[in-house]
């Protein structure tokens, strides 16, 4: 079957087709278009979603070890902080210092405390918590090569925090197989009060 139409009723139809045309281009422009990119974001964000999810499964997972390790650290921290005197023992340190010198037979001439070592440029004093103290202990000895070297390893080997800092050897006329020794140690000391806390 033929269908003939007019002039006028081709223009309806195309009128029809274009304003269908239209719409449909509506459609898909306004509402689906949208509607798509809207899906694909929300995809992304599921994605995103099950990536953090994931994550912190791992991390609850974790948690029994991190906590283990937070207790391994707090328990080292605490053997630490017993291990370090207290700023009032500064006196049983010099005396300590003086008796592993007379182990080494190494003759004190003089031995003191300077002041507290001052904060590097930088640093402000409130800026974090302070744990720890340093005070430098200068001595003045005579000794030999051989006794200097056992005094040094009786010192690194105590159980009290201490390191050299400096070490200036000169010779002595009067004694020649002494020498003068001048030594900087920097005993280390809980600023926190008893290490018992």
């Amino acid at each position: 079957m033929k269908l003939n139409l007019s002039a006028r009723e081709q223009q309806m139809v195309a009128l029809l087709s274009g304003l269908g045309l239209m719409v449909l281009w509506v459609y898909f422009a306004y509402i689906v278009g949208p509607l798509r990119r809207e899906g694909r974001q929300l995809a992304e964000r599921a994605k995103s979603t099950r990536e953090e999810l994931r994550m912190l499964e791992a991390a609850t997972a974790n948690e029994a070890a991190v906590r283990e390790q937070y207790s391994q650290v707090e328990q080292s921290v605490s053997v630490l902080r017993q291990r370090m005197p207290d700023e009032a023992e500064l006196p049983d340190v010099i005396e300590l210092l003086s008796n592993l010198a007379s182990q080494a037979q190494v003759k004190i001439q003089t031995i003191f405390p300077q002041r507290a070592a001052i904060l590097e440029e930088g640093i402000k004093a409130d800026s974090a918590p302070v744990v720890y103290k340093d005070v430098m202990i200068q001595i003045d000895a005579l000794a030999g090569y051989h006794q200097l070297g056992t005094f040094l390893g009786l010192v690194e080997s105590s159980q009290k925090p201490m390191r050299l800092v400096s070490l200036r050897i000169s010779s002595d006329q009067r004694e020649p197989k002494r020498h003068r020794v001048k030594l900087l140690i920097r005993a280390y000391f809980n600023a926190l009060g008893s290490g018992d806390s």
